[in-house]
């Protein structure tokens, strides 16, 4: 599965990206493109030194993508970008 992950705003407003492939269980990968199906949120201007975040997800010929301000992240999203990061 592969991946980009953008994470902008915050404190600094240095922008963070993520790519590359990860291998997933079945489970996993599952419970992760569920919290994809989410609505995404819409931006904030007003929120300040919140982080926005932009993901996307390609499994095969499936693309799903989605944002997040860092109030409404899912904990499944969030647990997947902090395996990432520590990949990284």
């Amino acid at each position: 599965m592969k991946y980009e992950i953008l994470i902008e705003g915050g404190f600094t407003g240095i922008p963070k990206e993520y790519t590359g492939e990860i291998e997933l269980k079945e489970e996993a990968k599952k419970t992760l493109i569920e919290a994809f199906d989410r609505p995404s949120a819409p931006e904030n201007g007003q929120l300040r030194d919140g982080l926005q975040y932009r993901l996307k997800l390609e499994d095969g010929d499936r693309l799903h993508e989605v944002s997040f301000t860092e109030q409404d992240l899912p904990l499944t999203i969030r647990q997947f970008i902090a395996t990432l990061t520590k990949r990284a």
